[in-house]
């Protein structure tokens, strides 16, 4: 029991940090990879350094205030229900501008995020010298590929030129693929 307890045994300073990573993720409303987790801290230096931003995601991951899920080559951080228990009593800690910067943030970023971490592509190359493009589309929440879409590719080049399409075209490929599949 002591260890368990150990881990929630702050300094104010500690606590603030906490409490900011957990504020991050309630405010972003969706579960985050470790990448795009860590491009928002690195985007935001005046928010929390990254090397304590790493030691406060370890310790709220072991305390169970966040919780975190493998899958795939993607690791996802999500606020558990006792973050947000802990995040209600205390988020006056943190800073009133801070909040409101991480709230401004969250509104202006959210969608480009979670494009982002749906939206993805990897290509690899094919032993007669063409790539493969591999296109999808996840659900994030379940942890599954909504769409998966593999496209054959003469040159690498033109596997690049597909890929940074994607991101922009992703949700009206998906569109048209759904509406027609409707019609039978």
């Amino acid at each position: 029991m002591e260890e368990e307890h150990r881990n929630l045994d702050f300094t104010p300073d500690e606590m603030q940090k906490k409490l900011l990573i957990l504020f991050i993720l309630e405010r972003m409303e969706f579960p985050l990879t470790d990448v795009s987790l860590s491009e928002i801290v690195v985007a935001n230096p005046s928010w929390i350094n990254y090397m304590d931003f790493r030691d406060a995601l370890f310790l709220l991951t072991e305390s169970r205030l966040i919780r975190r899920k493998s899958h795939a080559s993607d690791t996802l951080f999500t606020i558990t229900q006792n973050g947000r228990d802990c995040l209600t009593h205390f988020y006056t800690k943190i800073p009133a501008s801070i909040r409101e910067e991480i709230t401004s943030y969250a509104k202006e970023n959210r969608q480009q995020f979670k494009r982002n971490q749906e939206y993805t592509y990897d290509y690899f190359k094919n032993s007669d010298a063409s790539h493969t493009l591999v296109l999808k589309i996840r659900d994030q929440a379940a942890g599954d590929n909504l769409l998966e879409i593999r496209i054959k590719t003469p040159t690498r080049a033109s596997a690049v030129r597909t890929a940074s399409k994607w991101k922009e075209k992703a949700a009206s490929v998906y569109e048209m693929l759904y509406n027609m599949t409707e019609g039978e």
